[in-house]
Parts: structure tokens; C-alpha cells; sequence
């Protein structure tokens, strides 16, 4: 049997549009220098105001591969200030994702790499994709793939939505049944919970590919957003 399934080729490059993100990257950065970027927040978790002003900009580092080593760019996000009860929030991009250095496609690219590959181990994903750091012999940790797993495999709320549109749009689609029969090999898991983690990424790995053939955006446009990264 063929270790890795069949739509990993897809998937791989459907993700890995690194030189792209780098320019978007720029872009975003300078339309929120000029204050040319609307707010996609949902409204304010504290007191459920969709009324926001923006508040400030806060620089942030990004990471994104370049030749097998890691390029950092410094980009900005907008912050935005709830009227109703004074909270600030972050609104992010389609590249980024709260509490991650790292370009949204390559934490996607390394999810990929380890969930649609029967005999893959973190270890053996980051040998055979090494990324390392200017000026220093550090190289990208085996945990952090982990760590990205367990960020995005909780993004139930995300893949619901994501699908609910889907469905709305393609309504003799077989997306449900599709996703629900993902499955994950024993080895690749000790817990169940660890189980539902990789399930939901596989799952949400496949809606971003069926969601961009029909809608051309990415599910991390606005969608992730407004599902406040849940």
C-alpha cells in the first residue's frame, strides 16, 4: 500500500505558495501603514459590540522560508479598540494566526507532511525538510510540528463553518461524508484526544482546498476570523 495518500501532492502545493505570502506579507503591511484595511473582527467577546475604532498598529515577525533557511520579515497588524467596552483585539491576515511566527502555509505544509503520511514521524519530516536559521546552526524542532497540530486540530468551529458555505454552494456535495471518514493510523496516536486533534487537521487541510475551488479565498481570508480562531 502506498504509504502516503493521494491527496497529498495536492494538498503540499496547494500550500506551498511561500514566495507569495512574502509579498502579500509586504503589501498588507503597507496598506495598514495607510490605514487602508478594514476591521474583520466579530463582535467583542466581552459585551458582543460590533462597533470597533482602530486603535493602534504592533509589529510582528514573520517567518518564512527562503532556500531552506528561515527569512525573517517585519511586517504590522492593526489593533482595534471595542466601543462598547474598551478591549483591545488583533485582527489578522490570511497569513497569520495568533500566538505563530510562522507564515500560515508553512505550518500548513508541515501538518500536511506528517497527517497524510502513514509512516511519517515528526523527526523524519523535519530531517527530510530542514529549515534553518540565519547565523545560527539552529534548525526548525520536530515539536513545533506538535505544537501546530494541536493549535490547528482546534479549530473545530472553522472547519464547521467552512463546510456549512461549502455546502451552501456545491449542495450535492459528499464533503460531510468525506471528512468524517479521515482517518489516522494507531501509531500515530496514544490518546484519543491526540486522535481528534490530527483528524481535524486532515480535516481542515482538505475543506481549505475544496473551499478555495469554489470560492478562490482561502478559509484564513476572514472566515478563521470571524470563527475568533476556534
Amino acid at each position: 500500500m502506498n504509504s502516503i495518500y493521494t491527496e497529498n501532492a495536492q494538498t503540499i502545493k496547494h500550500h506551498d505558495k511561500i514566495f507569495e505570502i512574502t509579498r502579500q506579507i509586504l503589501e498588507y503591511t503597507e496598506r495598514v501603514r495607510q490605514g487602508q484595511v478594514q476591521c474583520n473582527l466579530p463582535p467583542c467577546r466581552c459585551c458582543k459590540s460590533d462597533i470597533f475604532k482602530q486603535h493602534a498598529t504592533r509589529e510582528r515577525q514573520f517567518y518564512v522560508t527562503s532556500e531552506d533557511m528561515v527569512k525573517v520579515i517585519l511586517g504590522l497588524l492593526n489593533r482595534w479598540k471595542c466601543l462598547g467596552c474598551g478591549k483591545t483585539f488583533t485582527d489578522y491576515p490570511e497569513f497569520a494566526v495568533p500566538y505563530k511566527r510562522y507564515i500560515v502555509p508553512i505550518i500548513k505544509k508541515y501538518i500536511s507532511l506528517y497527517t497524510e503520511d502513514h509512516l511519517a514521524s515528526y523527526r523524519k519530516i523535519i530531517i527530510r525538510n530542514c529549515i534553518g536559521y540565519p547565523d545560527s546552526e539552529q534548525q526548525l524542532n520536530h515539536t513545533s510540528i506538535h505544537r501546530w497540530i494541536k493549535t490547528f486540530g482546534s479549530y473545530s468551529k472553522i472547519i464547521r463553518t467552512a463546510q456549512d458555505i461549502y455546502l451552501q454552494a456545491k449542495p450535492q456535495s459528499s464533503i460531510c461524508r468525506e471528512l468524517t471518514s479521515l482517518s489516522i493510523p494507531l501509531a500515530k496516536y496514544r490518546t484519543q484526544e491526540r486522535k481528534t486533534l490530527l483528524q481535524r487537521c486532515r480535516q481542515l487541510l482538505k475543506i481549505e482546498v475544496k473551499f478555495w475551488s469554489v470560492f478562490q479565498a482561502s478559509i484564513f481570508t476572514r472566515l478563521a476570523t470571524q470563527c475568533g480562531f476556534t
